[in-house]
């Protein structure tokens, strides 16, 4: 793209076209990447450790199907250095809202062109990587650039969570919401 600063960047062979002002992939082009191995790491006849292939010890405790599914878009403006959520910033956006006892999936997609692990405070996501109970528990998922991935959330902690990207720069500038989970019979928390 002429005038674009790459920082160094190698472009040749990049198909950049229906790229969004402010360096975010094209809207509905995420996918399902937890077999892929990370950028500059796969081709060398080496055995590269993926999503895909994390199994719990042991099962995790809720086996249920999700109750319900919250997508949340990891979306930003390189250009004005803006972070956020579905294209809000924290001042900006409503906490999301689970009810204690829930079981949501939560399926984060990654609108922007860089990495984002997101962190969630007081509960596991479980990664929904084909591994079923024993998918394994994490509290923070690494999202890549145009990467979909799918986590379940048992809301067993009542209160007010933190849920951020833990590059705290990006945290920062707006990537950040509360999860608020109600008590089960409570009007809030």
């Amino acid at each position: 793209m002429p005038g674009m600063a790459t920082g160094g960047m190698k472009t040749s062979g990049m198909n950049m076209s229906g790229m969004e002002k402010g360096g975010t992939a094209p809207h509905g082009m995420a996918r399902d990447a937890l077999a892929e191995p990370g950028l500059g790491l796969g081709g060398d006849g080496r055995r590269v450790l993926t999503y895909a292939d994390l199994r719990a010890r042991t099962p995790f405790y809720d086996t249920r199907p999700p109750d319900r599914e919250i997508e949340l878009h990891l979306t930003g403006d390189m250009v004005r250095y803006m972070w956020s959520f579905d294209g809000r910033k924290f001042s900006e956006a409503l906490p999301v809202a689970m009810k204690e006892g829930e079981r949501v999936r939560v399926v984060l997609v990654n609108d922007t062109m860089m990495e984002h692990p997101i962190h969630l405070h007081g509960m596991w996501m479980q990664l929904d990587n084909g591994n079923g109970a024993f998918g394994p528990r994490k509290h923070t998922i690494t999202v890549r650039p145009g990467q979909r991935v799918s986590a379940l959330v048992t809301a067993d902690a009542p209160g007010q969570w933190a849920f951020h990207c833990h590059l705290l720069y990006h945290m920062d500038a707006g990537m950040f919401r509360k999860v608020v989970v109600t008590p089960d019979g409570g009007a809030g928390a």
